[in-house]
């Protein structure tokens, strides 16, 4: 999302019964889950205007990992040797889907890069599998995006090859999450993750020459930033990832798009046509059925950036 992060593979199974009771608060929850992150998002461009992509980037992943570091201070403790190559791998990754979601929301509306980055987990949604109905949610996501990346859509050329970029970026994220947490707590790998990002960014931050020290309000929104689309949004999925299978978390994600659009709308006062809102909704529908088709035969792993 842009990018959440999602693993309910490191998550207990749900029975029939649970899910069936926990269904409307994990809805619920997710709804509240989708418009923190996406009015992290929206906000994110303002910072981003203020002091750049990469100042703008290294705010959300250093204060989220600082605050997930004080809720929890072992989770910033290294992994056994055998173990660090994931999460590293894991890390590149995060933060390669984190700066292409960045630069493409500076370039396009929240709501449809947020549509073409859902082709990401939609592939590995529907990867190695022979099913006919698996075929049609390609072919609506597909449809969805040409009609997103078409002359009459406010997507530049720019916005569409880094949203595409994010959502490779988050396909890889998924398949390199399952080896990372599967024996190890998502908490620490997440704040590892994030720490990590920051300090990849460092370097960068520095030889491009750091404005934040300038930006008291691009700081304050920042910090807000990182509360809205990583700390916050993280222990609220983990609750929902409990009470629903994590096919069903996935059909119920599928929101997002319309969430990011919302927070653009009423965050940046961006508009979208009636067009470029079929092929958002044409997204929408084929990740909700990728991600329920895929809980028939195997549990289908869907992150939140």
């Amino acid at each position: 999302m842009g990018d959440w992060v999602v693993h309910p593979e490191a998550l207990d199974p749900v029975g029939p019964s649970s899910a069936r009771r926990g269904a409307g608060t994990a809805a619920l929850l997710v709804v509240v889950i989708a418009l923190s992150f996406q009015t992290g998002s929206a906000l994110a461009v303002k910072v981003i205007d203020s002091v750049g992509i990469v100042e703008a980037l290294w705010l959300r992943t250093a204060l989220a990992a600082l605050i997930l570091y004080c809720v929890r201070p072992r989770s910033l403790r290294l992994p056994p040797r055998g173990k660090r190559l994931p999460v590293a791998a894991l890390t590149v990754a995060l933060l390669g889907m984190n700066a292409s979601f960045y630069g493409a929301i500076s370039h396009a509306p929240v709501g449809l890069v947020v549509a073409i980055e859902f082709v990401g987990p939609l592939a590995v949604a529907v990867i190695g599998s022979r099913r006919p109905l698996d075929y049609l949610w390609i072919v609506l996501a597909g449809a969805g995006v040409v009609v997103l990346g078409g002359p009459s859509s406010s997507v530049s050329g720019l916005g569409l090859a880094l949203s595409l970029l994010a959502a490779f970026f988050w396909a890889a994220y998924l398949l390199l999450a399952k080896r990372a947490l599967r024996d190890m707590d998502p908490l620490p790998v997440t704040t590892l993750m994030l720490a990590g990002s920051a300090v990849l960014l460092t370097p960068l931050l520095l030889a491009t020459g750091p404005q934040i020290t300038g930006h008291v309000d691009a700081l304050a929104l920042g910090a807000l930033v990182a509360v809205l689309s990583s700390a916050f949004p993280y222990f609220v999925e983990f609750v929902a990832l409990r009470l629903v299978p994590a096919a069903t978390y996935g059909v119920l994600l599928s929101i997002e798009p319309a969430a990011a659009a919302m927070a653009g709308f009423l965050i940046l006062s961006q508009r979208l046509s009636p067009l470029e809102i079929g092929a958002m909704v044409a997204v929408m529908v084929a990740a909700a059925g990728a991600s329920w088709a895929s809980g028939a035969g195997r549990e289908l792993e869907v992150p939140t950036a």
